[in-house]
C-alpha cells in the first residue's frame, strides 16, 4: 500500500470511509497540478479546442469511476494515480484532434519561464565564461533548446521534477523505478543537460 503524503492523508481516510465529498476536496487539492501537467504536455494544436480546465473535470469523472478499484488496492499514491488518468485522457483527446503523430510539448512552446531560469542558474552557478552573464531570455531559451537535445527518458524525468514539480517517490511511482532509481535518473538527466548548455 502507498504512503499517502500527510496534506492529502486525511482526504484520503474521508474517502475510504466513504465520504461521498472526499474526492471532489482532493481533486479541488491537486487542480493547481493536474493544470501545470496540462499546461506542459497538452499539445499547443490542441488548446485552441479543448479547455485545460474541462479536461481535469473529466479526470474526476474518470477518478469517480475508478476510485473504488483504487482504493482495493492502491499501490502508488494518489496524485500518481490521478496523474495516470490524466495521462490517459490527454492521450485520447491528442488522438481526437490530430492527425500526425504528436510532438513532445517541450518541443513545441516554451517551457514556463520561470521554471527554466531557476533551472538554468542552478546548473550554471559558478559558470564564469563571457557569456555566463546571459538575459533572462537567453537563459530561457539555451534551456529550450537543450531540452530538445536531450533523450526522451532525460528529457521526461526533468520535465516531472521542474515543471510539474513532482517528488521523486511520485517519479518513481510513475516510472515504475525504485526511489534511489528515479534519484540516479534524474542525477544522469540533470548532467546530460548541464553538458550541453555548457557546450553552447
Amino acid at each position: 500500500m502507498a504512503q499517502q503524503p500527510a496534506e492529502s492523508g486525511s482526504h484520503i481516510r474521508d474517502l475510504e470511509r466513504g465520504d461521498p465529498e472526499a474526492l471532489g476536496r482532493l481533486l479541488d487539492y491537486y487542480r493547481p497540478r493536474l493544470r501545470r501537467m496540462m499546461r506542459l504536455w497538452l499539445d499547443p494544436r490542441v488548446r485552441a479546442r479543448v479547455d485545460p480546465s474541462d479536461v481535469v473535470q473529466d479526470v474526476y469523472l474518470d477518478a469517480k469511476q475508478q476510485v473504488e478499484s483504487y482504493l482495493e488496492d492502491p499501490r502508488v499514491v494518489f496524485y500518481v494515480w490521478l496523474r495516470g488518468l490524466a495521462q490517459q485522457r490527454l492521450t485520447k483527446i491528442h488522438r481526437q484532434h490530430l492527425t500526425a503523430q504528436c510532438r513532445t510539448a517541450c518541443r513545441e512552446e516554451p517551457l514556463p519561464s520561470e521554471s527554466s531560469l531557476v533551472l538554468a542558474k542552478r546548473l550554471l552557478a559558478g559558470w564564469t565564461s563571457p557569456s555566463g552573464a546571459m538575459s533572462k531570455r537567453q537563459l530561457r531559451l539555451c534551456v529550450q533548446k537543450a531540452m530538445e537535445t536531450l533523450g526522451p527518458n532525460d528529457r521526461e524525468v526533468i520535465l516531472m521534477r521542474q515543471f510539474e514539480e513532482m517528488s521523486n517517490q511520485e517519479v518513481a511511482q510513475a516510472l515504475g523505478l525504485s526511489e534511489s532509481g528515479a534519484t540516479m535518473r534524474y542525477g544522469r538527466a540533470l548532467y546530460r543537460l548541464k553538458e550541453i548548455l555548457l557546450a553552447d
